[in-house]
C-alpha cells in the first residue's frame, strides 16, 4: 500500500466505531497493516486477480439485493455504501499482500480485458481504498462533533502523506483548516435551514412517510384523464385481534382547505406525543381499548406517517419519537424499511382540534354550485344528523364509482361537473364533494386520506392493503365530535378488482409471493435475537468466502518440467505460476537469454512487436503472433486446444527454435 503507515488501519477502526461493528473494523485493520512488518508476499497470476475482482462484484450484488429485500431503497443504497469497504477487502488484501506494487486496471474493469496496443496501466489501490472506508463511515450517519473531527483528521493524515514537498507548510495547514471549517459550517447551516423550513413553511415540506403521504398537502386527481389506482402492490399487512365485520378505515392525514385540485393542511403543526416512563407505548388519549390491531408497514422513506383507526388510544412502535398534528396525523421518527406497530383502539371518535372558520370555507370557484345543491336538498335549518343523512342519501342515489378520469368542460370545475352532470368518479370526487356540501349545509367538515382494509389474505387472519386500496373520505363535526363519513359507493374495491385485466392478475400472483417473502424476512429480522442473526449471516458469509477462496486459489494444475534445455529464470518462474506446459515458454526463454528482456509494463504481444523492430534478424518472426494466440488459448481458454492445435503449437515453437539456434552465450 502507498498510504502512510497505520492510516488504513485507523480508517478501518474509524469505520468500526461509526458503524458499531468494532470486531469487523479491528480485524480489517490488522490484516491491512500487517504486511508492513511481515516480509511474506504472494504471487497471484493475472487470471486469479481478475477472478478476485469479479467475486467482489458478485458479493456487492448479493449484499445490495439482500439489503433491498430487507429494507428497500433508499436504505439499501446507504447500507451498500456502508459495507462496500468490507466487500472490497479481498482487493485491498491483494494490494497489501501481493508481490506487485500496483494492480492492473484490466483486473478491475471488464472493458479493459482485451488485447490493447498501449501499455497495461497499473495503479496502487491504497488511497482509493481509503476513500471507500471514509465513505462507508459517513454512510453510518453517526452525527456529532467527534465524527466530524475524526473524518477531518483522517483526511489531513492522507493529504500529509501524499505531499511531495515540505515547502509552504504554513499555507498548506491554513488551506486544510479553511476547508474543514467551511465544510463544518455548510453542514450545520444546511441542517439548520432544513429545520427552519420545516417549522416556518410546513406546506413546502413532504412528510416523508411510507408511500409518500404528505401530512401538509394532498394533490388530487380531479379532472385528470386516464385510469387510476391500478397498482396491486401490497402496502400494509393488517392483523386485528378479531375478524373485521366490514371495511376498516385507517387514517393517515386530514386537510382543511381546498383550492384547484389540492387539499392543504393549513395551520397543521406537529407536537411530541408523550410516552409514560418505562412504557413501550405512546399514549394519544386516555381510555380503555377494546381491540388490538397490528400493522406491518413498509416505509419507503424515513419518518413514516402511521396508518391508524379512528379510535386509536395507544401506539407501540419501534421509533425514536412520535409526533401528532392538530388535524390527527401521526408521524414516527424511524428509519426507512419495514415498521411493525401495534395499535390499541377503542370506540372513541377521531381525535383532532375543534373546528374553526376554515372548516366552513367554500372555494370561490365551487361556491355557487354547492350552495345551489344544498338549497335543492333543503339542508338549511335541518338538525346536523338529518343534514348528514340527507347528504349520504344524495350520493347513494344516481351516483356511480369509476376510476376513469374525466376532463372538466370549459368554464366548469371537475367537482361541479361531477355533481351536476357525470355523477361518476372515484373516491376523491365523493370525498371532496361531500366535504364541500357539508360546509354548504353549515357543518364543519374536512378531507381525510388513508386506506380501506377489506381484502383478507388466503388462509389466515391477516388483511392485505394494496396501493389501489388508498382511499379518501370526509370528516364532519357533529354533536361536538368528528365523525367519519364515507359516501363512496359500497363495493368500490370489488369493482376495481373485477375490472383488472388478466395480465395484471397474473403479475399480481408473482408480486404477492415476492412481497410475502420480504415480509417474512423482515419480521424474522425484527423478532430474532442478535445471536440468531449472527449465526445465520456468519454461516452464509463463511460459505461465500470459502467459495471465493476456491474460485480464486483453487483448481490450479501443477506445471510439469518442460522438455528441452534449461529455461531462463524469469521464464521458469512464469511457467511455474501460470501452471502450463506450453512450448512457447522455450521461445520466451531464448529471447530473454539473448538479452531481449520483457519490460514489466509490456504485454507479450507488445514485447514481440518491439523485438521485431529492434532485432529484425530473427528468422520466423512473422510466425510468432500465431503461436502466441495458440499459447494464450492453451493457457486461458477453458476449452483448451485440440490435439492437432497442440501439435501445431509445439511444432511451430520447435521450428522457430531450430531456425534461431545459436551457441550458448551468443546474443
Amino acid at each position: 500500500m502507498n498510504t502512510p503507515p497505520f492510516l488504513l488501519g485507523a480508517a478501518a477502526l474509524f469505520w468500526g466505531w461509526q458503524s458499531g461493528f468494532w470486531l469487523v473494523g479491528g480485524a480489517a485493520a490488522i490484516v491491512l497493516e500487517a504486511p508492513r512488518w511481515l516480509a511474506r508476499r504472494f504471487e497471484v497470476e493475472l487470471l486469479r486477480q481478475r477472478r478476485l475482482a469479479d467475486m467482489c462484484l458478485v458479493l456487492a450484488a448479493m449484499v445490495g439485493v439482500g439489503c433491498y429485500v430487507a429494507y428497500g431503497n433508499p436504505r439499501a443504497i446507504v447500507l451498500l455504501f456502508q459495507w462496500l469497504p468490507v466487500i472490497l477487502l479481498p482487493l485491498g488484501l491483494l494490494q497489501a499482500w501481493g508481490a506487485e506494487p500496483a494492480i492492473r486496471l484490466d483486473v478491475l474493469f471488464w472493458s479493459l480485458r482485451r488485447e490493447v496496443r498501449g501499455g497495461a496501466t497499473a495503479v496502487n489501490l491504497g488511497y482509493a481504498y481509503l476513500v471507500f472506508w471514509l465513505i462507508g463511515a459517513a454512510a453510518a450517519n453517526q452525527r456529532g462533533d467527534l465524527a466530524t473531527i475524526g473524518m477531518v483528521a483522517l483526511g489531513c493524515w492522507a493529504l500529509l502523506g501524499a505531499r511531495r514537498s515540505r515547502a509552504n507548510a504554513g499555507m498548506w495547514v491554513l488551506q486544510i483548516a479553511l476547508a474543514a471549517g467551511l465544510g463544518s459550517v455548510l453542514h450545520v447551516g444546511l441542517n439548520s435551514a432544513q429545520l427552519w423550513l420545516e417549522g416556518a413553511a410546513p406546506d413546502w415540506m413532504s412528510g416523508g412517510g411510507g408511500n409518500r403521504t404528505n401530512p401538509y398537502r394532498s394533490s388530487t386527481d380531479l379532472g385528470s384523464i386516464g385510469e387510476l389506482k391500478q397498482s396491486d402492490e401490497i402496502i400494509l399487512r393488517v392483523k386485528p385481534d378479531a375478524p373485521l365485520t366490514g371495511p376498516l378505515l385507517l387514517h393517515r392525514a386530514t386537510y382543511n382547505e381546498y383550492g384547484g385540485t389540492a387539499w392543504v393542511a393549513r395551520g397543521a403543526r406537529f407536537a411530541e406525543v408523550p410516552r409514560p416512563p418505562a412504557s413501550p407505548a405512546w399514549t394519544l388519549r386516555e381510555g380503555a381499548a377494546r381491540r388490538l390491531i397490528e400493522v406491518a408497514d413498509f416505509a419507503v422513506h424515513g419518518n413514516p406517517v402511521l396508518s391508524l383507526p379512528a379510535g386509536v388510544m395507544r401506539v407501540t412502535v419501534p421509533a425514536i419519537s412520535l409526533r401528532a398534528n392538530n388535524l390527527g396525523a401521526v408521524q414516527a421518527e424511524a428509519a426507512p424499511g419495514f415498521l411493525i406497530y401495534t395499535v390499541a383502539a377503542g370506540d372513541a371518535p377521531p381525535q383532532a382540534q375543534a373546528p374553526d372558520a376554515s372548516d366552513l370555507k367554500l372555494p370561490a370557484r365551487e361556491h355557487a354550485v354547492f350552495a345551489e345543491t344544498a338549497r335543492t336538498l333543503g339542508l338549511a335549518g335541518l338538525p346536523p344528523s338529518q343534514a348528514m343523512q340527507r347528504v349520504r342519501d344524495f350520493f347513494a342515489t344516481g351516483f356511480r364509482y369509476s376510476t376513469a378520469g374525466m376532463a372538466a368542460a370549459p368554464g366548469r370545475t371537475a367537482l361541479a361537473q361531477f355533481i351536476g352532470d357525470t355523477r361518476a368518479g372515484h373516491c376523491e370526487y365523493f370525498a371532496s364533494a361531500t366535504v364541500l356540501l357539508m360546509r354548504a349545509a353549515g357543518l364543519p367538515a374536512r378531507y381525510a386520506t388513508g386506506f380501506s382494509v377489506q381484502e383478507r389474505a388466503p388462509g389466515g387472519t391477516t388483511y392485505l392493503v394494496r396501493e389501489r386500496h388508498a382511499h379518501a373520505w370526509a370528516r364532519v363535526f357533529v354533536g361536538g365530535v368528528w365523525i367519519d363519513v364515507d359516501t363512496t359507493p359500497a363495493g368500490w374495491a370489488d369493482a376495481e378488482d373485477e375490472g383488472r385485466p388478466a395480465a395484471a392478475r397474473w403479475r399480481s400472483s408473482f408480486t404477492d409471493a415476492w412481497s410475502a417473502l420480504r415480509y417474512r424476512y423482515a419480521r424474522w429480522q425484527l423478532t430474532s435475537s442478535e445471536a440468531e442473526k449472527w449465526s445465520l449471516f456468519g454461516g452464509i458469509g463463511v460459505l461465500v468466502l470459502a467459495w471465493l477462496a476456491w474460485r480464486v486459489f483453487g483448481g490450479a494444475r501443477k506445471a510439469p518440467k518442460p522438455a528441452g534445455g534449461p529455461l531462463h529464470p524469469a521464464t521458469r518462474e512464469a511457467a511455474r505460476l501460470a501452471g502450463r506446459d506450453s512450448s512457447f515458454y522455450q521461445v520466451e526463454s531464448e529471447l530473454q537469454r539473448r538479452g531481449m528482456v520483457r519490460a514489466a509494463n509490456e504485454t507479450v504481444q507488445e514485447w514481440l512487436a518491439r523485438v521485431g523492430r529492434e532485432r529484425s534478424g530473427f528468422a520466423g518472426h512473422a510466425d510468432l503472433p500465431r503461436l502466441l494466440r495458440l499459447h494464450y488459448r492453451y493457457r486461458f481458454d477453458p476449452a483448451g486446444l485440440s490435439a492437432a492445435e497442440q501439435a501445431a503449437l509445439a511444432q511451430g515453437c520447435a521450428d522457430w527454435l531450430a531456425q534461431n539456434a545459436a551457441p550458448r552465450g551468443a546474443v
